[in-house]
């Protein structure tokens, strides 16, 4: 797409407060001004902490309240997820970004493995974030209700055990490749449903497809939850290809980041006659030597400028379709006066019509 598409794609629950005591007299800059830092010592835990805080886009010019996004894993998993803001905000339309919060342990010993797995210090660990984390972020920055949760590896089996022994402490669970190869997964489910109906939260699940024995148990666990038909669990799951354990963890955030965070389309169906209607070849105003030619193929819509390669667009509406290369644009099909076009629209930009010419 020499002229057109590079232009397309261009312009377009009630618990006691127990604060922990800050140790620091004020936040210190992390990584340069995104990241602040909060030396913090842990009443419920008796132990030291660092807190680490990001703040999304505009947090410093404007009085809007943004949902928080609690990580556990701070020293390594924030920037991590600031990047995966940073790479996702090019190709998707996202609705409100978190303030991000990390946990974690600054330069002294990492003790996850004492504080994240559920058999030991991960009830403590819960505590100290309901009770001393949540009060403290509450109180010196600008956050509504909306709390979501994400751990990788034993941050996974941490977040699987908040997610059924916690159930709304958070609206939103990231499980990234669970430790345990995710066993915890159908244990869990199976002690936490016979006495529940339903469970009110949006989960993302994932792993890297490395992890046979981890693929398989959260394919269990899937197959267990599609079959209940539950109205208010909304799972979603991801299997990143060709990686294991350490390798799937930028991409199983950000697939988590993306289902949590960002807009995106539900396809529906369309027939080969109900497509076609759409077919025929289109040019921008003005521009009569750009032409873009709309085809049906095997059920499914393209559109191709020249020789180069085509590129199917989906339904998600009566006339609305998006592509997967880059959904923050959306193409409206309309028709005045007889006449035939369509709009290229994407967040904060004006429409860009393009007239059907044969």
């Amino acid at each position: 797409m020499q002229k057109l598409l590079p232009f397309l794609f261009i312009t377009f629950t009630s618990c006691a407060v127990a604060f922990g005591q800050v140790k620091s007299d004020s936040a210190r800059h992390y990584v340069e001004k995104e990241i602040v830092q909060w030396d913090f010592t842990s009443k419920t835990v008796g132990d030291d902490f660092t807190i680490y805080i990001h703040f999304p886009p505009g947090y410093d010019t404007t009085k809007t309240k943004y949902p928080v996004l609690y990580m556990t894993d701070g020293d390594w998993n924030m920037t991590v997820a600031m990047n995966c803001f940073n790479m996702l905000r090019q190709d998707y339309n996202i609705t409100v970004e978190p303030l991000i919060v990390g946990i974690g342990y600054g330069n002294r010993p990492n003790k996850r493995s004492r504080d994240l797995d559920p058999g030991k210090g991960g009830p403590k660990f819960l505590d100290f974030i309901q009770t001393e984390v949540m009060p403290f972020v509450e109180k010196h920055y600008r956050v509504t209700d909306n709390k979501t949760l994400y751990g990788y590896s034993l941050g996974g089996m941490f977040t699987i055990y908040t997610l059924f022994e916690h159930p709304g402490m958070f609206n939103m669970i990231g499980i990234g490749a669970p430790g345990n190869a995710g066993n915890d997964l159908m244990i869990e489910a199976k002690k936490y449903f016979p006495t529940h109906k339903d469970l009110n939260t949006k989960v993302f699940l994932g792993v890297g497809s490395y992890e046979h024995d981890n693929v398989k148990h959260i394919d269990e666990f899937k197959t267990y939850i599609d079959k209940q038909n539950f109205k208010e669990f909304d799972l979603l799951t991801g299997i990143t290809p060709n990686a294991a354990h350490g390798a799937a963890l930028a991409q199983v955030m950000q697939n988590a980041i993306k289902f949590f965070y960002c807009t995106q389309h539900k396809p529906i169906k369309m027939t080969a006659s109900e497509l076609n209607k759409y077919t025929g070849t289109y040019a921008v105003a003005g521009s009569p030597d750009t032409k873009l030619k709309f085809y049906v193929d095997d059920n499914a819509l393209y559109f191709v400028e020249g020789d180069n390669v085509p590129i199917q667009i989906v339904p998600f509406s009566k006339d609305g379709f998006f592509f997967y290369e880059n959904e923050k644009m959306d193409i409206l099909f309309k028709e005045e006066n007889g006449k035939k076009y369509f709009l290229v629209s994407s967040p904060n930009e004006k429409p860009t019509r393009i007239d059907k010419i044969d």
